[in-house]
């Protein structure tokens, strides 16, 4: 309770900086429902993206289970999984609640694995967009950096974290020899040892289909596309100086990294003041103003997945909590 106050404060004092500082206009919202349609093939965007994302996730599950998972079911949990990312404190809330769905579809499923699968669906979605932030670096640097200097300091670290996701993939496909290595060392490890091994041993598992985790890289970055597109098609609008959507993948998604982190909820503050530095990076004012109309259509569209949950047997927050703290 005291963590979710915490947050709950952080966004307020964030928002209300914003507003007292003239950085947040909310009257944006109504100018873009208003003079702009473009709010309503971000929305289509998003519906197809979050059914999308499904396939990703049921290919991880596919690695393991012998069931059949159908695939509008786990659309159906996909959405199910973003309305509680969105509304309540914590990024993984929702994650918890769609694996207890999950659960239901193939019991076998062992609770270790359940949650690799969560977790590494989250970590090739961000492989994803930061693959295409590492492409769009290299192709737009030297305009980037004619356009601001400022992007001098920022450019270099989109190379360091698309370094840093190869060496993610690569850990994915270690030798037999190198996980069995690796596996007797976390072993010994006091009191956490078994635990880390058999943490190991269902990310190995995944990794074991190099075809599936390829599919996950491949539309991760489809739908880390659409994600920066929908971005662009909201604001273009507003945008004092035109940024072809190319260009906005060389900083756009440091803010989008940033919401993830459950330091408020759905990244309501924290996403705002991020996104307010990145636009003036490129010499772009009002970031605040722009993120907070993406933040909208995204809770809006992420609103509809109430609806899967109201149809479907539903699971409390105090089974998600139980399931986290369960044995494996």
């Amino acid at each position: 309770m005291i963590k979710t106050l915490a947050k709950f404060l952080v966004a307020a004092l964030l928002i209300g900086w914003l507003i007292s500082s003239g950085k947040l206009d909310f009257s944006l919202v109504k100018r873009l429902i208003s003079e702009s349609k473009n709010w309503i093939y971000a929305i289509i965007f998003m519906v197809i993206q979050i059914n999308l994302a499904s396939f990703r996730w049921r290919a991880l599950l596919k690695t393991k289970s012998k069931e059949k998972l159908p695939p509008l079911k786990l659309m159906s949990l996909n959405w199910i999984g973003q309305f509680f990312n969105t509304f309540l404190p914590g990024a993984v809330t929702g994650d918890l609640i769609k694996l207890l769905y999950a659960r239901d579809l193939d019991k076998s499923l062992p609770k270790t694995f359940l949650v690799m699968t969560a977790f590494i669906d989250r970590i090739l979605g961000l492989v994803g967009l930061i693959f295409l932030t590492g492409i769009f670096t290299i192709l737009n640097y030297e305009e980037m950096i004619t356009i601001s200097p400022k992007m001098k300091a920022l450019l270099p670290f989109n190379g360091l974290l698309f370094l840093g996701s190869l060496v993610f993939l690569a850990s994915l496909f270690l030798p037999q020899r190198l996980q069995v290595m690796i596996l007797k060392i976390s072993q010994k490890i006091p009191l956490l040892g078994s635990k880390i091994a058999t943490t190991f041993e269902q990310v190995w598992s995944i990794g074991k289909s190099k075809s599936t985790v390829l599919f996950g890289v491949a539309i991760s970055c489809v739908l880390q596309f659409g994600n920066i597109f929908c971005f662009w098609l909201v604001t273009e609008p507003f945008i004092d100086i035109k940024v072809p959507v190319g260009q906005l993948f060389t900083f756009i998604p440091i803010g989008m990294i940033s919401t993830a982190i459950p330091i408020s909820p759905a990244g309501l503050g924290v996403g705002h003041v991020i996104f307010e530095k990145l636009f003036k990076l490129v010499n772009i004012n009002g970031g605040a103003s722009l993120f907070n109309l993406f933040f909208v259509i995204t809770v809006a569209t992420n609103l509809l997945g109430a609806i899967p949950y109201l149809l479907s047997k539903k699971h409390s927050i105090k089974e998600a909590d139980e399931f986290e703290h369960s044995e494996a």
